[in-house]
């Protein structure tokens, strides 16, 4: 009984050794480089040629015969036969009856096959062929090898799909199979879907491995630009560069062209996109985005990157976020970005060292929004040394020079030494510090501000905390964790210096424990004299998983006055807000995490996130989620994907708005996993900042092995369910 076709781990022993099943009497034939004189034709070329068999009739005839497990080498193939004969004049040899050809990256079953040694060139008919990376096979009427590694089969078919019906395959006329260049091409070609025709092509072309060429088509639609048609091209310029092209067609807007260039060397690579839509039907208007990143190993420490983005008009994401193949990078996600960034630099970087020039720039989307101050440029250097034993000395400096279209802008100097000393114990540990607070001004646009501004605060601050820890008899850990930092900054007014980068962000459990804890940037310093407590706990299992840890910390102040943002002194309340987190996984697939912040009496929440989710296993995940944040946010969420029947699954996200009632984000989508091929499809709704709405319909469809049709959208799925993916 012929061998089955995929079962390549039992084909016959390799050479080495005597077969333990060969009849009495029958030696094996080793034809090599030493046969007799009339056998030399067999091994006259570059590779010889091995011969193993039950028996051989008519060595040195130049005609022979080898009958009996017959096992032919030559080169990098492998023939298996029932029987096989040579024929010098022709320098042929026919093998027949089970024969099993192996080349590299191909198998080949076929009842009689024709081979040329010297010219690589052979005839077989009614082959089986299997294509073992891709896992791609067929069958087809007869076939040709038309030089090393090259083939074509006539009336051929060929699919991933195991069965005698495969959920999908192609049917050609003719099937050309050029390992050389790892590109196939077919001519009259027919996709069968379960065994019904549903599209013809005249001529197709695929690629084993990266190739120039047509790739698989995108599809969709959305409210804003109608359906949507992209064909890209695919430009295999080198090994470490590439480009790729799409014509983009929107119903709605016209044509876009689309960009993408990539390149990869030992020390640098990069991307670059681009895009251009001539004429927008709808903003009248010529359309156009880039984006460019760029990273660079120059050596000796010094580094190089680049990240540019610009956009002709302020809702370009908004409208293509989900066709663009960068509006995913932007902050705040697609369509909801606020402002886009570009940045660029020049670092240096050793032991102690860290340093660089860089250019900062920012470009407003949102409405009414407003984006940071550029910094053109920014300078700085900072360095950490040890210093004995126990010590340290940390340096950070800066220079920035503020730039925007209204308001003040001017040059800043910051100088930030820090002098301090742990003392580390298995039983805790001590840290007192040293730091001073140093910047100068120079304002341009300056009204009401001075032209030139100098600050200096000292910092001083004793951190510390113990651990208290207990062994369970089942093997659990318990780490109990007091901790306390005292910090003193001498009350100064600001108002005198303008706001470039200084922000009041949402205050967490670490944040308390920073000596500026109340701002970020450097334009504000807050006053201290107060102390940070807070209390950590861990517990670990037996097989050190950690079942939960919860933290709950406040500020109490000694001094009553403050700064506000404005720079101003303001009173100041005797506490702060206590702020919480916690984690708890009762189970290895169940994660609880909350964080908090409420009032100094308890008497309300100034901010809570809450997340369950349940991850039971592969492709199933369900999250709920909670986010209240007094006078801005108040949000409720439930996502999750599941399996519902076999290799079918579902998924969905929805997001409400407490306050609004109204739903801001619905997504519900299905996927099916054939093996073979697999499909899925997501109908999704967001409200985009400005209270524009959006609905659009993401497809994919994937041949495994061939191509595959619509949009990819796993980046919309991460963001929208975590931990759900339809990775193909």
């Amino acid at each position: 009984m012929k061998r089955a076709l995929y079962n390549t781990e039992k084909s016959r022993p390799r050479p080495g050794g005597r077969r333990p099943h060969l009849p009495p009497g029958m030696g094996m034939a080793l034809l090599g480089a030493l046969l007799a004189p009339g056998m030399a034709i067999a091994a006259a070329g570059e590779s010889p040629v091995t011969l193993y068999a039950d028996q051989v009739q008519g060595l040195g005839s130049g005609h022979w015969t080898a009958t009996g497990h017959v096992e032919v080498l030559y080169g990098d193939r492998r023939i298996y036969a029932d029987t096989a004969r040579y024929d010098q004049t022709r320098d042929e040899i026919t093998a027949d009856g089970h024969v099993r050809m192996i080349s590299p990256g191909l198998e080949t079953d076929t009842p009689k096959a024709t081979i040329h040694l010297q010219a690589n060139e052979g005839v077989i008919v009614h082959p089986r062929y299997l294509l073992k990376a891709q896992q791609g096979h067929g069958h087809a009427e007869s076939g040709r090898e038309l030089s090393k590694d090259h083939y074509q089969l006539n009336e051929a078919c060929y699919t991933t799909c195991h069965g005698q019906k495969p959920a999908w395959q192609i049917r050609s006329s003719q099937i050309n199979l050029n390992q050389n260049d790892n590109y196939v091409s077919t001519r009259n070609t027919t996709l069968d879907v379960f065994g019904l025709p549903v599209f013809w092509m005249p001529y197709l072309s695929f690629p084993l491995k990266r190739h120039s060429g047509f790739l698989a088509p995108s599809v969709g639609s959305s409210t804003i630009n109608g359906f949507y048609l992209g064909i890209p091209y695919y430009f295999d310029i080198a090994r470490n560069m590439d480009d790729t092209l799409t014509v983009n067609y929107f119903t709605k807007r016209g044509v876009m062209l689309q960009n993408e260039f990539r390149y990869l060397e030992p020390n640098y690579s990069g991307k670059l996109y681009l895009d251009l839509l001539p004429s927008d039907q709808l903003t009248h208007r010529n359309v156009w985005a880039i984006s460019w990143q760029h990273n660079q190993n120059l050596g000796d420490g010094f580094s190089f990157n680049a990240d540019y983005n610009h956009v002709s008009y302020k809702n370009f994401l908004s409208d293509f976020g989900g066709a663009a193949g960068f509006g995913s990078s932007f902050v705040g996600g697609i369509g909801n970005a606020p402002y886009i960034s570009s940045s660029g630099g020049l670092y240096y970087n050793n032991a102690h060292i860290s340093a660089g020039a860089t250019l900062q720039g920012y470009q407003e989307l949102a409405p009414g929004g407003a984006a940071p101050y550029s910094q053109l440029p920014r300078l700085f250097a900072d360095g950490y040394w040890r210093v004995g034993r126990n010590g340290y000395f940390d340096w950070h400096s800066s220079f920035n020079y503020f730039s925007a279209s209204t308001g003040p802008t001017g040059q800043r100097l910051d100088l930030t030494p820090t002098l301090g000393w742990r003392f580390s114990r298995g039983w805790g540990f001590l840290e007192p510090r040293a730091r001073l607070y140093y910047s100068h001004y120079q304002i341009q646009h300056n009204a009401p501000y001075a032209r030139a501004v100098n600050r200096t605060l000292p910092s001083l601050s004793l951190k510390g905390g113990l651990n208290f820890v207990r062994y369970g008899s089942n093997g659990s850990t318990a780490l109990l964790q007091p901790l306390f930092k005292y910090t003193y900054i001498p009350l100064q007014s600001q108002s005198n210096i303008p706001i470039f980068d200084a922000s009041q962000p949402y205050q967490d459990f670490p944040m308390i424990f920073e000596d500026n804890s109340l701002y970020t940037g450097a334009d504000r310093i807050n006053a201290a004299n107060q102390v940070a407590l807070g209390l950590r706990g861990t517990w670990l299992t037996p097989s050190g998983r950690q079942l939960w840890q919860a933290a709950v910390g406040q500020i109490r102040y000694f001094n009553h006055r403050q700064i506000n943002l404005a720079g101003d002194i303001v009173p100041q309340n005797q506490q702060s807000n206590y702020f919480l987190e916690g984690q708890y996984a009762p189970l290895p697939d169940i994660n609880l995490i909350a964080n908090s912040q409420t009032n100094a009496l308890w008497s309300h929440l100034e901010r809570l996130n809450l997340r369950a989710q349940w991850l039971p296993g592969p492709q199933r995940v369900i999250n709920l989620d909670y986010r209240f944040t007094r006078g801005f946010v108040d949000q409720t969420g439930i996502s999750g994907a599941w399996p519902i029947y076999k290799r079918w699954q579902a998924l969905a996200s929805y997001q409400y708005d407490v306050t609004d009632r109204k739903p801001l984000e619905e997504l519900v989508g299905i996927g099916y996993d054939g093996g073979c091929w697999a499909a899925h499809m997501m109908v999704y709704h967001q409200i985009l900042l400005g209270g524009q709405s959006n609905n659009a319909v993401y497809l994919e469809i994937v041949l495994r092995g061939l191509t595959s049709l619509g949009n990819a959208s796993n980046a919309l799925l991460s963001q929208y369910v975590p931990g759900a993916s339809m990775e193909f």
